[in-house]
């Protein structure tokens, strides 16, 4: 995850882009409200734990406070994840996941969804 170059980051968000349409329509298919607002949990993957306790202060200084930051079982990388109060439209747009693909990118980790 470290050294992601723009080719990897546009690579990221277009396919949270993709997952996002199909997740959607399947929200939509089972008749929930889109534009309902509640809270949305956020996961990302850091390299280490120093990228972890970097992308949770970051993410809190935007308003996103960290609920777990931990090591992940059988893996060197670690596991942050956040929440935000909000719809599943907000969530789901672009230029959210193109804030949070560079955010995590920054800190040597990876928007998982």
């Amino acid at each position: 995850m470290s050294g992601v170059d723009e080719s990897k980051i546009k690579e990221s968000i277009q396919g949270h882009v993709a997952r996002n349409r199909e997740l959607k329509n399947l929200l939509a298919e089972k008749g929930i409200d889109l534009v309902e607002t509640r809270i949305v949990d956020l996961h990302f993957w850091a390299s280490n734990e120093k990228a972890a306790n970097d992308l949770a202060l970051a993410l809190d200084l935007i308003g996103y406070p960290t609920t777990k930051t931990s090591r992940s079982n059988g893996s060197d990388l670690w596991n942050v994840e956040s929440q935000v109060e909000a719809s599943p439209l907000a969530v789901t747009d672009r230029f959210f996941v193109k804030r949070l693909v560079r955010l995590a990118a920054d800190h040597e980790a990876e928007f998982d969804g």
